[in-house]
């Protein structure tokens, strides 16, 4: 990788994980569907048009965590609240998965928040299709994940991992098909008594570890 935060040095010192570390460069959006984006790569499929369902007053119509509830003062709410926002889209108001991570980033360092931009496509529009056209949003849930990526560097350093599922809440009453599982990698540092979301990182859980 190009380049790597300073401040993060020390964490990537004492903490082995077994990705690819503490990553200061943007977070690429993660397909949900291999499939789906090889063969959005080459010929992108038409977006489902969601006039039909008016702009909801907040996404998620209310559902999804609210930043100004989290207790920064606590590691663990600050980061299971980013891992589950980060998975938190509406397909009425949301271009791409980037969204999400928009949405988090009064979690975020100055600096992490400022690498959140949206790219020009969707990376995951193939599997964004069928629930876009029930103007659905994804309701996710997320818990510690199995292993020893999990755990406090320093005392102003943390790393928290989890596994992220979600599936889709309709909003015409249809039923809306696809659900995902990730893990997710969350480090964070705590700055005058708050903590801070300063990298993050996800990959598709193989559907052996995804039932798991």
């Amino acid at each position: 990788m190009s380049r790597h935060y300073p401040h993060l040095i020390t964490a990537l010192a004492l903490c082995a994980v077994p990705l690819a570390g503490c990553s200061a460069e943007p977070a690429q959006e993660t397909s949900a569907s291999s499939s789906a984006t090889a063969s959005a790569s080459s010929a992108p499929a038409a977006w489902p048009t969601t006039s039909s369902f008016p702009t909801p007053e907040v996404p998620g119509d209310g559902t999804f965590p609210a930043v100004e509830d989290v207790d920064r003062t606590d590691v663990d709410s600050t980061a299971r609240a980013a891992a589950i926002l980060l998975h938190s889209w509406d397909t009425v108001v949301d271009r791409t998965e980037t969204a999400a991570a928009i949405r988090t980033k009064p979690l975020m360092s100055d600096e992490w928040a400022a690498h959140q931009v949206e790219p020009e496509r969707n990376s995951s529009q193939g599997a964004w299709l069928d629930p876009a056209s029930h103007g659905a949003y994804s309701r996710a849930q997320a818990v510690p994940a199995i292993g020893d990526t999990t755990r406090d560097v320093a005392d102003d350093k943390a790393v928290r991992a989890y596994k992220v599922t979600w599936r889709w809440a309709s909003r015409d009453g249809e039923p809306a098909e696809g659900t995902g599982t990730r893990h997710v990698t969350i480090y964070l540092e705590r700055h005058s008594g708050a903590w801070e979301v300063v990298g993050h990182q996800s990959h598709e859980l193989p559907a052996g570890e995804a039932t798991s």
